[in-house]
């Protein structure tokens, strides 16, 4: 049997933790479930490096880069606007595949560009030629016309699999697709591929002087400016009155602070965002905090993440990882997938803030909302990891079938 040829739309490079563990682990488990007979091919943005992708694997996967041809779009608009409408209805991107994996998270939403639509139309266009997998999706809330009339209309047979039971209700109420919508669960509760290598896990600990269940992590979010507040400044204060808060409280005041950049270029700079950050606090209070500004990748991320009591997050990824190692994460939300992977799927709504909110930063009250959640979480710590781990091994068991669903599809191709 010659390899099957499968496209991982969505999965560029190594540099945003959180797509990163979705690609990685989709890699790993097709992989297996295809007794390595399948040849997987991802586009590079110009950040990717195929040998750190390798070495975050378990296993020798066959990985290539897809070379996108570029396109020479004229300089006169309405031939630019010609081109880009016969772009749209263009699948010569993927003739040569037997499939397609559109790896999710939140691209098809509106919360970063307006225009879902152009590639709902792209991804439309590819099922009518392959088979075409929409995985790990929160797909809307949809505002503009142009996305609502693309899925209504065009979404009846893709195969979808959302990742949260908010958009399964959403996809159904909004736009009745229900025969081919799946509930899954995020890809990023899997185990990642190294997980399970101890050494991997002591090493980092140790790079950074960190003992197990002795530091709280803050994840500070490069999307400030986008969300949570315009002024970085009144972000920055709020982080240092959270610092000095958890110094002075008696429950967390023996904790090491570790400050953990999630994503680097071409997404938002958190490891710049860390350090400008730290130049703006005083001696006294940098005495217990340890940036974590290098790329250090996926695993090692994740057991930063999980080996701490607890994490304080503007990134959902890093939240998942804190569930996925049985620990408790705050999650500042800005959209409504911390809403569904967290609140619905994990039943832990009382470990969300809606924090996408300029007053609340502005006045600082973000603080208060953080220590009295981090508060609630120490004085039930053991009821809430317990039911924390229950609920992860519910979201382990969806994503496995779903892979389990799809490399039988592939299989039959």
């Amino acid at each position: 049997m010659t390899n099957k040829k499968v496209f991982i739309h969505h999965f560029h490079c190594l540099n945003n933790y959180g797509s990163g563990m979705m690609g990685l682990i989709t890699l790993e488990e097709l992989n297996k479930r295809l007794n390595g007979k399948i040849t997987f091919y991802f586009q590079s943005n110009g950040f990717s490096d195929i040998k750190d992708i390798q070495n975050e694997l378990s296993q020798t996967i066959d990985l290539k880069i897809h070379h996108v041809k570029e396109i020479d779009w004229s300089r006169w608009k309405w031939i630019r606007s010609l081109q880009k409408r016969k772009y749209l209805v263009d699948a010569s991107e993927i003739k040569d595949f037997n499939a397609v994996v559109i790896l999710g998270g939140d691209d098809l939403s509106e919360y970063y560009t307006k225009k879902i639509y152009r590639d709902l139309l792209k991804y439309w266009r590819w099922s009518l030629s392959k088979n075409i997998f929409l995985l790990g999706q929160s797909i809307g809330p949809f505002h503009y016309w142009k996305n609502k009339f693309v899925v209504k209309n065009l979404y009846k047979k893709i195969p979808i699999f959302v990742r949260d039971a908010w958009s399964k209700d959403y996809l159904a109420s909004e736009f009745g697709l229900k025969k081919n919508v799946w509930q899954s669960a995020d890809i990023a509760f899997l185990d990642l591929p190294l997980q399970h290598d101890k050494s991997i896990e002591k090493e980092i600990l140790d790079r950074y002087h960190l003992q197990k269940n002795q530091y709280l992590t803050l994840v500070m979010s490069g999307l400030v400016g986008k969300y949570y507040t315009k002024n970085k400044e009144k972000y920055f204060e709020a982080y240092k009155k959270l610092i000095e808060k958890l110094q002075a409280d008696k429950d967390f005041k023996d904790l090491k602070i570790v400050l953990l950049a999630h994503t680097f270029p071409p997404h938002a700079d958190e490891g710049k965002l860390i350090k400008e950050f730290l130049q703006t606090l005083p001696t006294e209070l940098k005495q217990n905090i340890i940036p974590v500004t290098d790329k250090i990748l996926q695993t090692k991320a994740r057991f930063i993440l999980g080996n701490g009591r607890m994490t304080v997050t503007g990134r959902m990824h890093a939240a998942i990882s804190t569930f996925q190692m049985g620990k408790p994460a705050i999650a500042l939300s800005y959209s409504a997938k911390y809403k569904g992977v967290i609140g619905m799927n994990l039943n832990r709504t009382d470990l969300i803030i809606e924090s996408d909110n300029e007053d609340l930063w502005n006045n600082l009250s973000i603080v208060d909302l953080i220590m009295e959640k981090l508060r609630y979480t120490q004085r039930n710590y053991e009821k809430i990891t317990r039911e924390i781990q229950e609920k992860v091994n519910e979201q382990k068991k969806l994503v496995k079938q779903t892979f389990d669903t799809i490399a039988e599809k592939i299989n039959n191709l």
